[in-house]
């Protein structure tokens, strides 16, 4: 059942190919990998070792981690203003709800068309779409806001600091903000061109848009994500590329049991629901799977935590035995298609218990 129901979005053209890992108490239950990791300009079949963008699972597993290392370190405290660290800053936001999507700032910005106009100038001027701490509303410009927060209280480039706070000391090997050249053929590619960032302008951008320079090629071993491509690698919200393999020694640090670089009562601030006045509820960095729908759906455990990577990625992690369930595909290779994949997800979740016999 779910070999057929992979092969048959492959062959709807849904995704490419897909690789799949699912770890139970460190030991890995399923590994495998389908289809193809390029179908444009030919076709090549999909690698063990493939990178994958991880697109928006960057704001949980370095973004959010950080934030939680300074909270740890008693540098930040949720309830800080940003005004502590910016005093210009008109807007009156806190820590915590730029880690829950709690801010009211709007979704997205395309702060690349505008500079070179800063992009802390540009959050400053955006109005908030509702008051602070009153709906939660996912936003990338909450997460841009938080990386360059972090650069001004740690005095390091965003990029430096996961290194040096996450990917060294975790002696990971095949994850990275900007993948070197030599690395670059073993990423799943993309997008042809950003058309449809291009698209999500609109009227509102039309102007700046018509004339700023559009990538064109195929987007391969480099960020898919426009603001992150055009801040260096990643504005905070996006930028982390990493395999399967790399992605699970990550979660691993979630888990109070296997954490070696957060204490256990700092790691339990991913788990706890800080949005309980709203339908919606995340934790830091986390959407909990209490929230309905999830792409986790109602085969994951309800105290389950996950995210998901606008490319076709997705984590989810069950306390129960310390399990992980990584799916990674390139879904919007080579064009973005107008498909809720969080379907897909729900239903691949759901056969992967069957097959596990996890029922």
């Amino acid at each position: 059942m779910l070999e057929q129901f992979i092969r048959s979005r492959i062959e709807k053209k849904i995704l490419p190919g897909l690789s799949i890992l699912v770890v139970d108490s460190g030991d890995i239950l399923l590994e495998r990998h389908y289809g193809n990791q390029a179908v444009w300009p030919e076709t090549e079949p999909l690698a063990a070792d493939a990178l994958y963008d991880l697109a928006s699972l960057t704001k949980p597993l370095v973004t959010a981690f950080m934030a939680v290392y300074l909270l740890e370190k008693k540098q930040w405290q949720l309830g800080d203003d940003v005004k502590r660290f910016l005093p210009a800053f008109p807007l009156s936001i806190t820590l915590e709800q730029l880690l829950t999507h709690s801010s009211g700032l709007p979704p997205w910005h395309p702060f690349y068309l505008y500079r070179p106009l800063g992009d802390m100038a540009q959050i400053a001027a955006l109005d908030k779409i509702v008051a602070a701490g009153t709906h939660v509303i996912y936003s990338d410009v909450g997460y841009m806001l938080l990386r360059l927060l972090l650069e001004k209280t740690v005095g390091l480039e965003f990029k430096q600091m996961a290194e040096t706070i996450i990917f060294g000391p975790l002696k990971l090997r095949n994850t990275f903000f900007l993948v070197p050249n030599k690395e670059k053929m073993r990423c799943a590619p993309t997008e042809i061109g950003n058309g449809y960032e291009k698209k999500l302008c609109g009227r509102e951008h039309a102007q700046a848009a018509a004339g700023f320079s559009w990538r064109t090629t195929l987007l391969r071993g480099d960020v898919h994500d426009a603001n992150s491509y055009y801040a260096g690698g990643s504005a905070g919200n996006a930028g982390l590329f990493a395999s399967a393999r790399d992605l699970h020694i990550i979660g691993r640090e979630f888990f109070p049991e296997t954490a070696t670089l957060l204490k256990a009562d700092s790691i339990k601030m991913f788990w706890q629901n800080r949005t309980p006045w709203s339908a919606l509820h995340r934790s830091i960095g986390f959407k909990l799977n209490s929230s309905r729908p999830t792409s986790g759906g109602s085969a994951l455990s309800r105290k389950a935590i996950g995210h998901n990577g606008f490319t076709g990625t997705s984590l989810w992690l069950e306390p129960e035995k310390q399990r992980q369930w990584i799916l990674l595909s390139n879904r919007i290779h080579p064009r973005v298609k107008k498909v809720n994949f969080d379907v897909t997800r729900r239903k691949l979740h759901e056969l992967l218990k069957v097959e596990l016999n996890l029922l």
